[in-house]
């Protein structure tokens, strides 16, 4: 049976890359109609399949109750389009009636038509790509679109029936203070969203960002001020009636966290359509290559595009458990932990708790390990201290 409960779909197209990005995506827009023939075919191929590559069988027993259209830019796609994909799944998953449908969209991309179209398609919650309300902070990084064009973004969205509009915004970008970050906060809650991702800018390689960073075109931030944002981060949203839930994600209450991103923190099984898609059953990873025309030349003679798998080892499975844990205000609980692996974390850590708990940077209550902001200030740092200790 499909155990899964959440579907992703990679939409890999932009009209332009973003400085900072490494997600897979292609600026090759002409492409996107035998990109969507592809898609719907390794959907439908997944229901009877899935269960190769170690993935759970029989998709049409599962019920889907989150589908996240992700990217890229799904707001490329024309409403009609997105509509289709969606009826795909729908045709070949059980997706609950009150099911958390999001799609992102980059400020530009759409206008009023769009969105009100995207409502009736089934969509019920935004994911806004806003990333700064400050021109030219949007300048450095490659965006698209101006601030005023977020906010009349924004306008449109709310006027269009969506209720549940989550903002993305970027800090530490070089020269940033803690003064124009609280400035961007404060316009982003003039908008009232639901939810708000909030993310260190990160150098990932191969990213022309980083490429700069390495001609000496401009020195990061260095770790100080990004803890001192991300301080200032938790600190400002929290004291204006959100919920700092996970490391970079902030909700107006349970209600508006992010069910589909949280079934990731939760470990739970998920697929994933598109290229660098991945899907997890639990015990098994697998992911499709990074490539669209080998996507569709897969898929065009009946072939799952699927670039590898590994199944993840007790070892692995307990590193990944304590790092996506700790990354959320509840942390850890104990009793599952000593269910999921037969052994007791405290006897087991004890060295590291003591620790951790003697810098103050964390506490074990009502059967719980979790860590302070502090101690999330420091997060990669004891993340990587107990995988050291598993591997």
């Amino acid at each position: 049976m499909c155990n899964s409960k959440s579907i992703y779909i990679h939409i890999p197209f932009c009209l332009r890359k973003c400085a900072y990005c490494d997600f897979y995506s292609e600026t090759r827009l002409s492409l996107i109609p035998d990109y969507l023939k592809a898609l719907d075919q390794e959907i439908v191929l997944r229901v009877p399949l899935c269960g190769s590559s170690g993935l759970p069988s029989n998709g049409l027993a599962s019920i889907i109750d989150t589908v996240y259209l992700g990217g890229g830019t799904p707001s490329l796609l024309a409403v009609t389009q997105i509509g289709q994909v969606l009826q795909t799944v729908r045709d070949n998953f059980r997706v609950s009636p009150d099911a958390e449908i999001t799609a992102e969209i980059n400020p530009g991309t759409v206008d009023s038509d769009y969105l009100a179209g995207l409502k009736e398609t089934g969509v019920n919650r935004l994911s806004i790509g806003v990333q700064s309300f400050d021109d030219a902070k949007l300048v450095f990084l490659g965006r698209i679109h101006t601030a005023e064009e977020a906010l009349k973004t924004l306008d449109r969205a709310e006027t269009a029936g969506f209720e549940n509009i989550s903002l993305d915004l970027i800090y530490g970008v070089p020269g940033e203070t803690r003064a124009a970050w609280i400035k961007d906060l404060k316009k982003a809650l003039g908008r009232r969203p639901s939810h708000i991702s909030a993310y260190m800018l990160t150098l990932e390689p191969g990213t022309p960002l980083a490429d700069q960073v390495k001609q000496r075109v401009f020195i990061p931030v260095g770790s100080d001020m990004m803890s001192l944002l991300f301080q200032t981060t938790s600190q400002y949203l929290t004291r204006n009636g959100f919920e700092h839930y996970e490391i970079s994600n902030f909700s107006r209450g349970r209600a508006n966290r992010s069910r589909h991103n949280s079934r990731y923190w939760d470990l739970t099984s998920y697929l994933g359509f598109g290229p660098g898609a991945h899907s997890y059953d639990g015990a098994v990873r697998s992911w499709n290559h990074r490539s669209i025309d080998g996507y569709i030349t897969d898929l065009s003679s009946g072939r799952l595009p699927v670039e590898d798998q590994e199944t993840l080892t007790l070892e692995q499975k307990m590193a990944e458990f304590i790092m996506l844990r700790l990354r959320t205000l509840e942390g850890l609980d104990l009793d599952e932990f000593q269910d999921r692996f037969q052994l007791p974390f405290t006897k087991r850590f004890e060295i590291i708790l003591s620790r951790i708990l003697g810098e103050n940077l964390g506490s074990i209550e009502n059967g719980r390990f979790s860590l302070n902001l502090e101690g999330r200030t420091f997060l990669n740092g004891i993340v990587e201290t107990f995988s050291a200790e598993i591997l």
